[in-house]
């Protein structure tokens, strides 16, 4: 598997060569005993990830030993949160990596996620298990080993960046009326006049990104369902949901300003890591920011349902090539729990 690049990494992981198998030892803070029944105790870090200020940006529960844990109790496990995902720590299983991290949604395990990463570093050094002034360390997530940076503000973890795929940028429409009837807007609701009124963009994880005129025309999107499906399968579209942004100006700082549409359970999600990198590559391809501006890119979500979240995002070129994407946020530790009793 070392010779394996991120890419080639997830798609064995997805035919099963890369078998996810859990290391014999684990540390000693993760020695939980069982209960009665043979059931077993699994402690939780909960966050807020993408803010510094509590019951902001996205929750996430963290669980720090869940080892004997199989892939139906994990999503159950998420499921009972009734959070959008929630991460599961193990030990490491691939060279050159130094946690495995499962991230598991209400339906089932994904293969990459933006919060969860960032949150789960934060978790880790809450623990004691990134030391207070390490720079770097690596996560084996299901699209492969994921380089995170760290940085501190003496002993507490102040900030972390997640390294991304470089994107892949797919299936484009040019049709902004067809496009705004699939979210009930209007065709100059749509920015056409620098590139697309959609595209498939992925940086491990594929998202349809569509450019809005204004902050209110991001507010005010909603997405119908049994058209998007008529637009996906006209078009050949496959990104997983659709992401709107804008770069309208406001009195904030940010370089834009966006919401992911629709959801489970229709449940907004407040703050969309995995999708915010494909949105600044869409950003930086089509001129919506300057090259020497996509480096310190802030993207604001999550201020329609109240829970404010600010994504830092870098994307970096090399002869008018992208070949770095980022993505990073401060997170705070809200809570710490106990799952009794969880069988396997």
């Amino acid at each position: 598997m070392a010779d394996l690049n991120r890419r080639e990494w997830a798609r064995a992981a997805a035919s099963g060569v890369a078998a996810m198998a859990l290391a014999d030892v684990t540390p000693a803070f993760a020695q939980v005993p069982a209960t009665a029944g043979g059931a077993r105790d699994y402690r939780y870090v909960h966050l807020d990830v993408f803010t510094d200020q509590r019951l902001a940006g996205n929750p996430l529960l963290v669980y720090v030993n869940p080892e004997g844990l199989d892939v139906d109790t994990m999503t159950r496990i998420t499921l009972e949160s009734n959070y959008s995902e929630n991460t599961f720590v193990f030990a490491p299983d691939a060279p050159g990596t130094d946690f495995r991290v499962r991230i598991f949604t209400r339906e089932g395990e994904v293969p990459i996620a933006g919060h969860p990463t960032v949150g789960t570093a934060f978790a880790l050094a809450h623990v004691g298990r990134l030391k207070a002034g390490q720079m770097k360390t690596v996560f084996a997530l299901g699209v492969g080993p994921t380089p995170i940076d760290l940085e501190w503000n003496g002993s507490q973890l102040a900030f972390a960046w997640m390294t991304q795929l470089r994107p892949t940028f797919g299936k484009a429409i040019a049709d902004a009326a067809g496009v705004a009837a699939v979210i009930g807007l209007h065709a100059g609701d749509i920015v056409t006049s620098r590139g697309p009124a959609a595209q498939d963009v992925s940086t491990g994880s594929n998202w349809i990104i569509v450019p809005l005129a204004t902050r209110k025309a991001v507010d005010a999107a909603v997405l119908d369902g049994g058209r998007m499906d008529a637009l996906r399968t006209a078009n050949g579209l496959t990104g997983r949901g659709v992401y709107v942004f804008t770069t309208q100006k406001a009195a904030d700082d940010a370089t834009s300003y966006s919401r992911l549409l629709g959801g489970p359970a229709d449940i907004e999600d407040p703050a969309t890591g995995s999708a915010a990198g494909p949105a600044g590559c869409f950003m930086l391809k089509y001129g919506f920011v300057p090259p020497d501006r996509a480096g310190s890119m802030i993207n604001l979500q999550g201020m329609l349902v109240k829970r404010p979240s600010r994504i830092s995002v870098n994307v970096a070129t090399s002869s008018g090539d992208i070949v770095s994407v980022k993505v990073g946020g401060s997170s705070v530790v809200i809570a710490e729990g106990t799952m009794f009793g969880a069988r396997t």
